[in-house]
């Protein structure tokens, strides 16, 4: 939901845990527009590589607290020139009823991306984009800025191509966000948006622009 850069790998284990009011994925609620918690755990070798997996519940409607999404995450960062690093990988992601997806309820999306201190980009690649058994490319432009020690904006600028069949048409998303970090809190205030146009992967319309609001904390 925010964005991260990728940086060269040190060795160890975190965990963190997190409340949005709405979880956006590429400008689309996969929540209902419903509040989040989120546990994230991963784990960077000393050699590039790293691992992650991340669960997610939702507060449903008429049903409580409720599993939302699951998702395993595996790749390798290694240093190129002039500060440069390159991130490569692979993650698969599967949605319970209750992310209102119109189509299937999993994908699995291949990336490669390049970054620098501040600035990153990153292509993904997926043959069945939320469960729609569709081949899509996304490409992303991303950026972070250190306003003090413990204050940060960043940003992401990213665009899905559809690669056969069906919509032709490239469907663009956005985020604008800050955080604030309190010793091991952050907090997190970020818009998105996402192109107009209707698709065929989320079940139901909500509004192209978001206001979210987090919380999170390392473990």
């Amino acid at each position: 939901m925010f964005v991260m850069l990728p940086t060269p790998a040190a060795a160890g284990v975190g965990a963190a845990v997190s409340l949005f009011n709405d979880y956006r994925f590429r400008g689309y609620t996969l929540s209902d527009g419903r509040p989040v918690a989120i546990l994230d755990l991963g784990y960077d070798a000393p050699n590039g590589f790293y691992g992650a997996i991340s669960g997610s519940v939702v507060a449903s409607n008429g049903d409580g607290i409720q599993p939302l999404r699951l998702a395993i995450n595996g790749g390798y960062v290694a240093p190129l020139l002039h500060g440069i690093t390159a991130d490569i990988g692979i993650v698969h992601a599967r949605y319970s009823t209750y992310s209102r997806l119109a189509a299937g309820r999993s994908y699995t999306e291949a990336y490669v991306g390049v970054s620098e201190k501040s600035v990153g980009a990153r292509l993904s690649l997926s043959p069945d984009y939320l469960g729609s058994s569709r081949w899509t490319l996304h490409a992303a432009v991303n950026a972070r800025k250190d306003i003090t020690s413990t204050l940060t904006v960043d940003g992401e600028l990213g665009a899905l191509f559809p690669l056969g069949g069906g919509y032709s048409r490239a469907r663009w998303d956005a985020r604008a966000g800050v955080t604030q970090r309190i010793g091991r809190i952050s907090l997190h205030a970020a818009v998105t948006a996402r192109a107009k146009s209707a698709n065929s992967y989320v079940a139901r319309y909500h509004h192209p622009t978001a206001f979210i609001l987090g919380i999170s904390s390392a473990l």
